[in-house]
């Protein structure tokens, strides 16, 4: 049987069910994605015209390949496996959720760091980093950072990587510019989600209120669970003056009068004296100065779980 290709294009605008355009997450930076090239895909449920159209893939929107069938691919998109024509897919060389731009870092765990055979604890341990060690960071998913290590692939937790020297002198402010591997990936992701609408009670992935959106990123990008609401993330993790601030700490504020200590709100600090939070009165997801009077005057408290 002979495949029309622009016909395999063409009725994907027709499919009466369109996939979502959520990007892929929790994919390991190993895995093999895919980048669509058509304009509009048939997503199926076999190797062929023949089979059910479960919805319509766009142009750029990653998938997992798994293997291939004839000039079919097999792949999983948002958890779903499906068949697309493999002639309208390139190989990617990053995913939405990691960062794959070789960088140096610097181990700050004074016990040392183990790096293991895969990204996770259930991995065995094939060696040792110390304290201060120069790595070659590959990439970086999900808290785990892909390594060099000793000409081989190996993997550590991003919580324990910085990009200086540590033991470096700081300065204070609120301009401390140590920050973590695993930081930096938390910041970059709550980057991608600038301009999403804000609404209260919301926690993404299209919408989102102060503590869904921190709740949503810390999950999603650095595998922690925080606590839902501002107030009881405004408990979790270690303390840290505003003075110490660095990338990655979150910051809580009393919004609702005056500023008696009662949080209701909880931005992101991303350095350079600016935060990253869903701002209820802007309705929508911002960059702010944390350094404002306004910010200064309800500033609360700040903690550090990464």
């Amino acid at each position: 049987m002979s495949i029309n290709k622009n016909y395999i294009v063409a009725t994907a605008m027709m499919a009466s069910v369109a996939l979502p355009l959520i990007n892929v997450s929790h994919v390991d930076a190993a895995t093999d994605m895919r980048t669509v090239t058509a304009s509009s895909l048939n997503f199926r449920s076999g190797p062929s015209t023949s089979h059910s159209i479960i919805g319509s893939l766009k142009k750029g929107q990653q998938v997992e390949y798994i293997s291939a069938s004839g000039s079919w691919a097999k792949v999983k998109y948002n958890g779903v496996i499906g068949y697309v024509h493999a002639d309208y897919l390139s190989k990617s060389t990053s995913t939405d959720n990691s960062t794959s731009q070789s960088t140096t870092q610097y181990v700050n765990a004074k016990e040392g760091l183990n790096v293991r055979s895969g990204a996770g604890t259930n991995y065995s341990k094939i060696g040792k980093l110390a304290y201060k060690e120069k790595v070659t960071v590959l990439s970086t998913a999900n808290g785990w950072s892909k390594i060099n290590y000793n000409g081989k692939t190996g993997y550590v937790s991003s919580t324990y990587l910085q990009s200086t020297v540590p033991g470096g002198s700081t300065s204070n402010s609120g301009s401390n510019n140590t920050v973590s591997a695993s930081a930096s990936a938390v910041i970059a992701y709550a980057k991608t989600l600038l301009g999403k609408p804000y609404v209260w009670g919301a926690q993404g992935p299209n919408s989102f209120d102060c503590s869904g959106f921190t709740y949503y990123v810390f999950k999603n990008k650095a595998g922690i669970i925080l606590p839902r609401t501002s107030s009881a993330q405004s408990k979790y993790g270690k303390a840290v003056s505003k003075s110490n601030l660095r990338a990655g700490d979150l910051v809580f504020f009393d919004t609702n009068g005056a500023n008696n200590g009662q949080v209701s709100h909880v931005g992101l600090y991303i350095g350079n004296g600016q935060m990253i939070h869903a701002s209820y009165s802007q309705k929508k997801i911002v960059i702010d100065n944390f350094n404002s009077s306004y910010y200064q005057r309800t500033f609360v408290n700040a903690r550090r779980v990464l």
